[in-house]
């Protein structure tokens, strides 16, 4: 009964459905004019800023601060900048290197972000 049943439906279903048609790609649009490459590039120390710190040129990986652990990273970032002649300059970031660093005594520094650590061993 409830094989009679589904068959029914999906007969039903195959009726009300539209005709094999042939989907048609969306235009793609073009743009005027070529993208500028970049002016010229630099390496830099990525910066973390914090609120009661301010920047700092490290993060740590665990919530736990361990003075003297090998648990503190500092990222190597090479930025470019581009003039765009209607919207100015605009600056783009591409990592280059991740070392890890002993941490110093101090301050906690800012905790990293999952995305910017390396896989652990």
């Amino acid at each position: 009964m409830a094989a009679a049943l589904a068959g029914s439906i999906l007969t039903a279903a195959h009726t009300l459905a539209a005709p094999n048609v042939t989907p048609v790609p969306a235009p793609v649009p073009i743009v005027p004019g070529t993208v500028p490459g970049p002016s010229y590039c630099w390496l830099d120390v990525r910066l973390f800023n914090t609120l009661r710190l301010g920047p700092v040129p490290f993060c740590r990986r665990h919530l736990r601060y361990r003075p003297g652990a090998l648990e503190c990273y500092q990222f190597l970032d090479q930025v470019c900048a581009t003039a765009f002649p209607n919207s100015g300059w605009v600056q783009s970031r591409s990592p280059i290197s991740t070392q890890v660093i002993v941490c110093p005594a101090g301050p906690d520094p800012p905790v990293c972000r999952a995305l910017d650590l390396p896989a652990l061993p």
